[in-house]
């Protein structure tokens, strides 16, 4: 199948027929709609025994599970693990009703979403899984171990999100970090963080998604980095590049991959994202906001999981990673003080989704979770941490490092290569000796 076919929304039924891990079950559009329409799952079963499956839930809600996680599904399968995954309702192969038309605005709720992950596993004959849920998908994993208790045997919740609010807490982290500077690794940065925007060097406001992006990513070392570079009049070519990619418009819809125009309802609507987006310094909520725009507001959560989560008496792992300002350490502490067999696994060194960047943590912690000894990870937190990556994350920390790397050692050179990427869309290759452009 080519490339287009498969983004074309009529290839859908051609790109079913050639995967073989794939299950349709048929859903009720909604509570008040009850026409059904094709939700999609897929199912890779351990090449030896699992007892107990594993239903992970990605991030979201607009991220899609299908195509974008074939490989670690494979790899967990490998493993023995007994893996299921869903496709969120409004994205990728759960977009469509059973005419092939969008599924309408009020499908996209969580409850909705939250039923879908129990038609799945009764579809698929589990009774029991441990279910991994990460950002998003940690929010419906709570939902479902507090709506349907039976299905749920233990919880890996990966950098959880738990309430509207949250996003209050981590634009209050950032902010502290690097605006106020009331950390001691932080205080020269954020001081001349403030002398830039004075001067009109960068942009408050939207400065905060770029230095987000890079401490996720390189840590507290990076920003550090690409700060000083600023102050001596370099770097400006790793922050425009790092800019431009968050205001991709394929950031915000790739089909079958990332697809937020249908469930900005959820984002917005239910779970009020970006609605705490207030314009100031390094307000890093604007993109959220930006991408929920015409939405209707938030109407209030349909869960109450702050304490809905008290009750949930299964074992669950929180894991946490240190670098993590998306949901903050702060949130994951809060949870797990709330949850009567909750554990805290931090995780250093790493940013929001550990499933993404540090995979084989996830897999151990699915694993042990589903023999009952997930709590025991907790004092092996260091072994973990020096696990190997995932490839992408690798590459993209790589990445920011040599750029880094680069402006630092030919500022003279980069500022004439700025220009240049300026006037002629091209970019530098940091591996040639002579910094030659290469055309986009």
């Amino acid at each position: 199948m080519s490339a287009q076919r498969i983004l074309d929304r009529a290839g859908q039924d051609e790109l079913l027929q050639i995967r073989n891990d794939l299950v349709t079950v048929y859903r009720p559009i909604s509570a008040e709609d009850p026409r059904l329409f094709p939700l999609r799952y897929s199912r890779m079963p351990a090449r030896r025994g699992a007892p107990v499956p594993v239903l992970i839930i990605p991030d979201g809600p607009a991220m899609a599970s299908v195509l974008p996680y074939d490989p670690l599904r494979r790899t967990f399968s490998a493993a023995g693990l007994d893996v299921l995954m869903v496709e969120h309702r409004g994205v990728g192969l759960s977009r469509l009703d059973a005419q092939g038309h969008d599924l309408p605005a009020s499908a996209m709720r969580v409850r909705e979403a939250i039923d879908d992950l129990a038609a799945v596993l009764e579809h698929g004959k589990v009774e029991q899984a441990v279910v991994l849920g990460v950002g998003y998908g940690a929010y419906l994993a709570l939902g479902l171990a507090a709506l349907h208790p039976e299905r749920v045997h233990s919880l890996v919740l990966d950098s959880p999100l738990t309430s509207a609010d949250d996003e209050v807490v981590a634009q209050a982290e950032l902010r502290r970090l690097y605006w106020h500077g009331e950390d001691l690794r932080t205080d020269t940065i954020a001081a001349a963080l403030r002398r830039l925007v004075v001067s009109g060097d960068i942009d408050g406001p939207h400065a905060g998604s770029v230095i987000l992006a890079v401490h996720e990513y390189g840590g507290i070392g990076a920003v550090r980095d690409l700060v000083d570079l600023l102050v001596t009049g370099r770097g400006s070519l790793t922050w425009r590049s790092v800019r431009q990619v968050l205001a991709q418009d394929w950031l915000q819809s790739a089909p079958y991959v990332c697809e937020h125009d249908l469930v900005a309802h959820i984002s917005r609507t239910s779970l009020g994202q970006g609605r705490h987006a207030d314009g100031g310094p390094l307000d890093a909520l604007q993109v959220s906001a930006q991408r929920t725009r015409g939405v209707p507001e938030f109407a209030g959560e349909e869960l109450d999981l702050r304490a809905l989560s008290a009750q949930i008496r299964v074992p669950a792992l929180v894991l946490s990673g240190d670098l993590d300002l998306i949901t903050p350490r702060a949130v994951a502490e809060d949870l797990v003080a709330r949850m009567p067999r909750a554990r805290l696994l931090p995780v250093r060194e790493t940013g929001h989704s550990i499933l993404d960047s540090h995979a084989a943590i996830a897999q151990i912690a699915a694993r042990w979770s589903g023999a009952g000894a997930g709590h025991l990870l907790v004092e092996r937190a260091d072994e973990l941490a020096a696990l190997p990556r995932t490839p992408a994350n690798r590459a993209l920390t790589s990445g920011l490092h040599l750029a880094l790397a680069a402006e630092q050692i030919s500022p003279w050179r980069m500022r004439i290569q700025t220009v240049r990427h300026d006037r002629e869309g091209a970019s530098v290759d940091p591996h040639s000796r002579r910094a030659r452009t290469v055309k986009m």
